[in-house]
């Protein structure tokens, strides 16, 4: 918004400096972005917030500045103008969209050049004089807020007016010289044939008013303006009238500026009115829903000390009603209660704390004292989930993997590209694209694409974790999901590359367990696809192997990938509290097993086996070796482990060990049926 000092003098004598007016209106909340000399005028640019379209005017920022420098505006006298009795021919069409329209027919009027100093003032602020009919609707619309618009009456087919949406197939020229395709949603003013203008944005060239103009109809409206900002759209046009409407324009200003824009016709373009109709399809609103608020409040939260004089100042230079009322008195100032209602132009204020800002930016918001707020010590205890997702990203970060960040959103295509078709993910109801058309109900579907990209660029041996959020149709969760693939790592020395495989992503799973003390179960031993992962008897997650249907329908080559997706409260599940223990002096003692078992027995089943018989100095049991071959029947397996003894207060001897060890071994042989190799 531009406004010229010169234009605003004739409302208001500021009689401040430039930089002091630009200071005081930046401290009110109406920031002065740049200024500039044109022909001898100083033009402020404002940026003005979108809740305040009653700025968007001369007047409006009169007002303002009234208030800030608490002086008297000068408004332009509005006379009263006898109206004939033949009613110019309006219908609106579409009620909802128009609920007001005031069209006004002037016969034989002179159009020619506007006065010099209305010619100035709109070009200051970067409008072009065309004509003085023209150049009177601009000057209004800056003046007031209110647009308007002049059609060449003689061009309207059919000397009507109908405020309808646009048909199919209609076009129009713009008077930018544009021809248009009019969207059916689009709000339209025609005449009997065709559309004229678009209404609220722009008028139809065919229409407009020229030199050989005689006479005219004056169009002063109230359109939604939520239409007029689709219409400005979705025709890729922006004017100064769509910036007002679609922000909301006063209702009452619509009679006003129209009777502004005739008084101004008749004086400088002559003219006689032979037709008027206004055309109201709702309750002229007078004033806004009134908001009491008290001396108390406005102080209490400004940390101020103003009175009920100062404050009821204030509001009235911006044009509020305020009405006093008895309260709870204070020391040599009352009444403490005021009753303010708003204008019509400020729909904007709805409670108290608006009013409270109306006052606090008027007296300018460095005026105010500075106070600290009173600020209660209190303990509030960290979030176990944070320290938790800290705990977990550091271990796996320790053992090389990279943290991803991926969107929360996804599509029902990459769930069933993961074969994940059955999850129910919770939809979006206006998703800004086809691919964020849902709330993933897993990561696979996002973590993916990552792998992809890093695939395609040569990066094969992938190290990915993500802690973040999923979304059913049930719950909304936190998990810990991770991605490996390619080999173990690079290391000169090795003759041959081995590759990750299942018991690499349990390793990492066991480590992060670990990390946390939390004791854990998978649901199978073995090494299938997938397995459960469950702490205690309640299911965490799963990990293992991704399908190779699923590599496929990404399109990666790469044989293996491996990918794992925890509950991250699982970690904190029946967690145990990890106590310090002092190492031990003394020397350990190592004696190795080696068994011959069923394949079907796990690592895992000799472990438990071994921890239940609670051996006596017993530390440490470590996996060494699994041997399949020849020597050993085609059912069985050979494993062979390595038991660690120790005592921290003494030395163990070889019989003391022996002993536990032959009860272990011979326990291994009882009850998994192993043979000692």
């Amino acid at each position: 918004m531009k406004i010229s000092i010169t234009w605003l003098n004739d409302y208001i004598k500021t009689g401040v400096p430039v930089d002091r007016l630009i200071h005081k209106l930046t401290m009110a909340g109406l920031e002065v972005e740049k200024t500039e000399t044109v022909a001898g005028d100083t033009v402020l640019e404002l940026e003005i917030t979108p809740n305040r379209p009653d700025c968007l005017n001369m007047l409006g920022m009169a007002r303002e500045v009234s208030a800030i420098l608490n002086k008297t505006v000068k408004k332009p006298s509005l006379p009263e103008i006898k109206y004939p009795k033949e009613k110019c021919p309006v219908e609106i069409v579409d009620k909802e969209g128009c609920t007001r329209y005031i069209g006004t027919v002037i016969k034989d009027v002179k159009v020619a050049k506007a006065p010099q100093a209305m010619q100035q003032r709109l070009a200051a602020i970067g409008l072009r004089p065309i004509n003085n009919i023209v150049d009177i609707t601009n000057f209004c619309l800056m003046e007031t807020g209110q647009p308007l618009h002049a059609f060449d009456y003689d061009k309207l087919e059919g000397g009507k007016i109908i405020v309808r949406r646009a048909k199919k197939g209609e076009t129009i020229i713009t008077i930018d010289g544009e021809l248009r395709e009019l969207d059916p949603s689009v709000l339209v003013i025609a005449d009997a044939k065709r559309p004229v203008a678009i209404a609220g944005v722009m008028g139809g060239q065919e229409t407009e008013v020229t030199g050989k103009t005689k006479n005219i109809l004056l169009e002063s409206a109230y359109f939604d303006p939520v239409l007029i900002r689709r219409a400005a759209r979705k025709s890729g046009l922006s004017s100064d009238s769509s910036y007002r409407f679609e922000r909301g324009v006063d209702f009452q200003m619509v009679e006003n500026g129209c009777t502004r824009a005739i008084a101004l016709i008749q004086e400088l373009a002559g003219g006689e009115i032979e037709q008027r109709q206004d055309l109201c399809l709702a309750k002229k609103k007078k004033v806004g829903k009134a908001v009491t608020v008290s001396l108390a409040q406005i102080n209490g939260l400004l940390g101020a000390a103003l009175t009920t004089t100062q404050c009821k100042t204030i509001l009235k230079k911006l044009e509020f009603d305020v009405v006093s009322k008895k309260g709870q008195p204070l020391p040599g100032d009352r009444p403490q209660i005021l009753k303010v209602t708003p204008p019509t132009f400020r729909n904007d204020i709805h409670q108290a704390v608006d009013v409270v800002e109306e006052v606090a930016r008027v007296v300018g918001y460095d005026n105010l004292p500075l106070s600290l707020p009173h600020i209660t010590v209190s303990n509030v205890p960290a979030k176990n989930t944070r320290d938790l997702k800290e705990t977990l990203r550091q271990a796996l970060i320790a053992q090389g993997f990279c943290e991803t960040v991926t969107y929360a959103l996804t599509n029902q295509a990459a769930l069933e590209k993961c074969l994940l078709g059955e999850l129910k993910g919770v939809r979006v109801q206006n998703p800004l694209n086809q691919d964020q058309e849902m709330m993933r109900p897993a990561v696979l579907p996002n973590l993916l694409p990552v792998a992809v990209t890093n695939i395609n660029r040569g990066q094969k041996d992938l190290r990915l974790f993500e802690i973040g959020k999923v979304y059913t149709d049930k719950e909304e969760k936190e998990v810990v999901a991770i991605l490996m693939s390619g080999t173990r790592g690079d290391d000169w020395r090795a003759t041959q590359k081995n590759v990750v495989d299942f018991y690499d992503i349990k390793g990492v799973a066991a480590a992060l367990f670990a990390k946390s003390g939390v004791a854990w179960s998978l649901s199978s031993t073995k090494c299938p696809q997938t397995v459960d992962v469950f702490v205690g008897k309640k299911q965490a997650g799963k990990l293992g192997h991704i399908n190779r249907k699923v590599l496929q329908n990404w399109d990666i080559k790469q044989k293996d990938l491996f990918f794992a997706q925890i509950d991250l409260l699982a970690f904190e599940t029946n967690k145990k509290v990890q106590k310090y223990k002092s190492p031990s002096q003394h020397p350990a003692i190592s004696r190795d097993i080696s068994l011959a078992v069923n394949k079907e027995v796990s690592f895992q089943n000799v472990l438990d086996l071994i921890h239940n018989l609670n051996p006596q100095h017993l530390v440490d049991v470590t996996f060494k070796e699994q041997y399949l071959g020849e020597k050993i029947a085609n059912d069985q397996r050979g494993i062979i482990f390595s038991l660690v003894y120790q005592s921290t207060k003494r030395t163990l001897t070889d019989d003391e060990v022996s002993s536990v060890h032959q009860q272990i071994c011979q326990a291994l042989v009882d009850n998994l049926k192993a043979t000692i190799r």
